[in-house]
């Protein structure tokens, strides 16, 4: 996460439009669908021990390269690496968090994806307050290098609490059910699409946005940003305290309506206020990112625990087909989104994810109770 605040200067390294910027790194999604079509078999059957670490060691070398090289060759094979390393390590961790889960009879994932958030919030934060006092590779390098220590130690640590090598032959996946077992839900994967594209697309250009659209230069420039994820971690940390006052189909329409309909206000005023009153255009943006990130905030992990729930597979396996299908639609909505930007202009691109959003009222028959 480190670095998404930061993408106004790696664009710059690489001397690239926004719509091609964009579209190098939608090209993230061929790693991610490599490991998501894999990793899944790998953690049933070998453990998630082993693919965790694979996976720490590739994300950090990866990232060193993606922000100290001014190659878009280079830039193009260490983003395709670290894409397929994030998404094996999150195949992982949350086959792990399912596994607790089933254990202990508690509705943990949200709250993980809380925690999870967390640590996105405190990156950005850094991120911000660094950004015009640090370089960019020497940013990247330290924290990439003391987050794979920590995280290889954090591994070892937990040790026998992860997911063990299943050595029951009887019920192990091989390649050839992938591909026999592939189901694709076209409910939830439509669902999880809508609600979390809105995520991906603030992480890709809010950055970008509000510092060249808006002119905020500094440390400011990632406020929106970090003030849209400090609301997802809320929301994603006290959700659960609604769970037996509302129904999980009244939570969902609300949730994604309210989302959607700030993050519209927000972008439509800064047009109408224009780069004249710079400051108020930020103060309202990020009270309509910060109502949007808690309005969005628990959408993706509740549909994913659905997703679990109703399939037969394995928990590691469901969540490597659910990705499969969503980074193959985020991929081209990537590139729908960078090259609005560049044909008409960013704010009118991120208008997409938001009337996503207000989509998502149309698939909560799922969330009625069985």
């Amino acid at each position: 996460m480190s670095w998404l605040p930061r993408f106004p200067e790696v664009k710059a390294n690489l001397g690239l439009s926004n719509g091609e910027f964009g579209s190098l790194i939608s090209t993230s999604a061929a790693g991610s669908l490599i490991a998501l079509f894999t990793v899944g078999q790998l953690v049933h059957n070998l453990g998630a021990k082993l693919v965790m670490r694979f996976a720490v060691v590739g994300m950090a070398l990866s990232l060193i390269l993606l922000t100290s090289t001014h190659s878009s060759l280079v830039f193009l094979v260490s983003n395709i690496i670290q894409a397929a390393a994030i998404s094996a390590f999150h195949v992982s961790a949350n086959a792990q968090g399912f596994s607790y889960q089933d254990r202990n009879n508690r509705h943990v994932v949200t709250l993980l994806s809380g925690f999870w958030s967390s640590g996105a919030l405190a990156t950005a934060v850094l991120s911000g307050v660094i950004v015009d006092r640090i370089s960019l590779p020497v940013h990247i390098a330290s924290l990439s290098l003391i987050a794979m220590t920590l995280m290889l130690f954090m591994i070892s640590a937990i040790g026998e609490n992860l997911v063990k090598p299943n050595l029951d032959t009887n019920t192990g996946y091989k390649f050839g059910d992938l591909l026999k077992g592939f189901r694709i839900d076209a409910l939830i994967s439509g669902a999880l699409f809508c609600a979390i594209f809105l995520e991906f697309s603030v992480g890709d250009w809010a950055a970008i946005f509000v510092k060249e659209d808006i002119g905020i230069k500094g440390g400011l420039h990632t406020l929106p940003y970090i003030l849209f994820t400090f609301a997802m971690i809320t929301g994603r940390l006290t959700i659960h305290k609604l769970f037996s006052r509302f129904t999980m189909q009244f939570l969902i329409k609300a949730a994604s309506l309210v989302s959607g309909i700030s993050f519209l206000i927000g972008l439509m005023a800064t047009r109408f206020i224009g780069i004249d009153h710079k400051m108020l255009s930020l103060v309202v943006l990020s009270i309509s990112f910060t109502i949007a990130g808690l309005g969005s905030s628990f959408l993706g992990p509740t549909i994913m625990n659905l997703a679990n729930i109703r399939s037969s597979s394995p928990s590691s396996v469901v969540i490597g087909q659910m990705g499969v299908v969503n980074n193959i639609v985020i991929f081209f909505m990537r590139l729908v989104i960078a090259w609005t930007a560049q044909a008409v202009s960013l704010s009118f691109a991120l208008l997409i994810p938001a009337l996503l959003l207000l989509i998502v009222p149309f698939f909560s028959k799922i969330f009625k109770p069985a």
